[in-house]
């Protein structure tokens, strides 16, 4: 939210329904920036219809339990000619092959230690997206699993490299640091086997 005020000089307002992370983040803003953050729930927002140039998502879908509703608040907001981005965690579409043992376990483990009720897969959210009473516009989906991938290794990587910006969050941040590079470990593997995919989603509202 901050990048996309500083950098291009939008006005944001980012939300989040945790009032922590609102209040982290309100912390970390300038006064100067056109940017302000609300606690708020994504699946009812508290925006009147088409209220907005711009809707910006990034891995806010596996914490949405209806996904259907997600998409449709995504859109209801959206005024006409808006755009709407989303990037999210995926899971392979069950057309595409069923899960093997192995990926029924990995899969459990990523939804249990995150507490995601369930992962979308791109097929399935453009469908919702598709469905929308509020869709008047082109779905337009990316799979940018590979130019993600990355990542992963990267954080893990990052925490080692850089030990004190962790270990001056105190005691609890460096316990759950170590508790999710197994999960970070596990996230790379579904992504590297196919098993999850980083998807993209555009849409210009006509």
């Amino acid at each position: 939210a901050r990048i996309l005020a500083r950098d291009y000089g939008l006005d944001v307002l980012a939300i989040s329904i945790s009032p922590a992370q609102v209040k982290r983040a309100t912390q970390l803003t300038p006064s100067d920036l056109t940017c302000r953050f609300q606690v708020m729930d994504a699946l009812d927002l508290q925006l009147p219809d088409q209220s907005l140039d711009a809707v910006w998502s990034v891995e806010a879908g596996p914490h949405m339990p209806d996904k259907q509703r997600y998409a449709d608040e995504l859109l209801r907001v959206l005024r006409p000619g808006g755009l709407l981005a989303v990037a999210d965690w995926n899971r392979r579409d069950p057309s595409d092959g069923g899960m093997t043992r192995t990926e029924r376990w990995v899969m459990r483990q990523l939804l249990n230690q995150w507490a995601h009720p369930e992962f979308a897969s791109i097929k399935g959210f453009r469908q919702n997206l598709d469905n929308s009473i509020h869709n008047r516009g082109e779905v337009l989906t990316g799979d940018w699993t590979q130019a993600t991938l990355p990542s992963w290794i990267d954080s893990i990587i990052e925490g080692i490299r850089r030990p004190w910006a962790v270990l001056s969050l105190g005691p609890k941040a460096v316990l759950q640091g170590l508790r999710e590079t197994p999960t970070l470990l596990l996230m790379h593997w579904a992504f590297a086997t196919g098993l999850m995919q980083f998807g993209v989603f555009r849409i210009r509202k006509d």
